[in-house]
């Protein structure tokens, strides 16, 4: 069942500048676990994580005190990602 902590959430982003290939993503937090699925939109290759708690997703020497999965989640979706 879904918690109200629950969230997911998918997008266009890039990584590089200049901005060359876009990825589609998806980000989805269930129980506080983050698992990321990765798409390039030119050759179809796909990467995936799932089951991430915060140590994995941030090292303690850039660690934000009580931010939450949730908010590094919304971190990302206001980075440069796009819908598309």
């Amino acid at each position: 069942m879904a918690t109200p902590r629950d969230f997911e959430t998918e997008g266009v982003t890039t990584f590089q500048s200049p901005p060359t290939t876009l990825y589609r993503y998806v980000l989805l937090l269930k129980d506080e676990k983050l698992s990321i699925w990765i798409e390039d939109k030119s050759s179809k290759k796909q990467w995936c994580k799932i089951d991430m708690v915060k140590g994995d997703f941030v090292a303690s020497a850039n660690l934000i005190i009580d931010a939450s999965a949730l908010d590094y989640i919304k971190c990302f979706q206001g980075s440069g990602s796009s819908d598309d």
